[in-house]
């Protein structure tokens, strides 16, 4: 065996974050912004827990979206902090004539139906790139990443982790939610 030299932490250590580095261009592979569940756990949130409760954990653990599940850990949809906004609470508090504590995750997740996914097999052969414009051409802030041939979902890629792994903007122009439609014809 061999014995490894042991040092002190320098005061001028840093500890670095991900989103530090360079090492991810457009042309990368799009394995480098991929969330793979194979090396990470992924964000969840029970759907029965208060909305409330959830865009605190959310703001807690500096996270843009959550996976849904149920109360067998099954993947029942998708809830983003845009979603938790309290005027989504709101909105859907008046609809249904609900206190702002009784509205729950699943009243305002994104259904397991509604989520769009990319393949696997096509993910690990595109680009940042390919990614980038697969987002903006479908108004999509994030997309699961399933394996088909295994029947699960593989992890997550979202706008916001590539613009911080490029450390560049990323614009998508989002498809309009159900809070903006209410809100847009309440005026």
């Amino acid at each position: 065996m061999k014995n490894l030299t042991v040092y002190a932490v320098d005061a001028i250590d840093h500890l670095v974050q991900p989103d530090e580095f360079d090492d991810v261009t457009p042309e990368s592979s799009a394995l480098t912004i991929l969330t793979d569940f194979k090396n990470h756990r992924p964000h969840v949130v029970e759907a029965h827990i208060p909305a409330v409760e959830a865009a605190e954990l959310m703001q807690q653990e500096n996270v843009n979206f959550k996976l849904v599940i149920d109360r067998h850990n099954e993947f029942i949809g998708l809830i983003s902090v845009e979603d938790l906004a309290d005027q989504s609470i709101l909105l859907t508090q008046v609809a249904n004539g609900m206190s702002r504590d009784e509205v729950l995750v699943a009243d305002l997740m994104h259904h397991r139906d509604d989520v769009r996914a990319i393949n696997y097999d096509e993910f690990k052969r595109s680009s940042v790139a390919d990614i980038i414009y697969t987002l903006q051409r479908h108004g999509q802030q994030y997309y699961i990443v399933v394996d088909r041939d295994q029947h699960h979902i593989r992890g997550v890629v979202s706008s916001t982790e590539i613009s911080r792994r490029l450390h560049a903007p990323i614009y998508v122009e989002r498809q309009p939610s159900v809070a903006d439609i209410l809100s847009i014809a309440r005026g």
